[in-house]
């Protein structure tokens, strides 16, 4: 049997690193450095990355809860406006042509 274990290959000693102090602030500040750094310069890597970042910004009324309510809230009132509009015209309509068409027809 020995043979046989012979032919086996010997696993590679697993290597394992602790490191004794990470700094989370430090590695925060240099990650916004890097962001920063990258939204620099005239490449088009750099203008895609500021056109990102631009549209999540103008996006991120999605995420707050109360100015998407006074969004909606004025958008349903002007919409309640139109309607209100597009009735009173309505009826203004009827009031003046009707007897006309009614005329017509007799």
């Amino acid at each position: 049997m020995a043979l046989f274990g012979f032919y086996k290959p010997l696993k590679p000693v697993g290597f394992t690193y602790h490191p004794r102090f990470y700094d989370e602030k430090r590695e925060e500040m240099l990650e916004r450095r890097k962001a920063a750094e990258e939204l620099q310069g005239e490449n088009p890597e750099a203008l895609k990355a500021r056109i990102k970042r631009n549209m999540r910004r103008q996006s991120s009324y999605l995420t707050n809860k109360s100015a998407r309510q006074q969004q909606v809230a004025k958008s349903n009132m002007l919409l309640l406006a139109v309607i209100a509009v597009l009735v009173v015209l309505t009826f203004v309509a009827i009031e003046v042509y009707l007897p006309r068409f009614a005329y017509l027809f007799e």
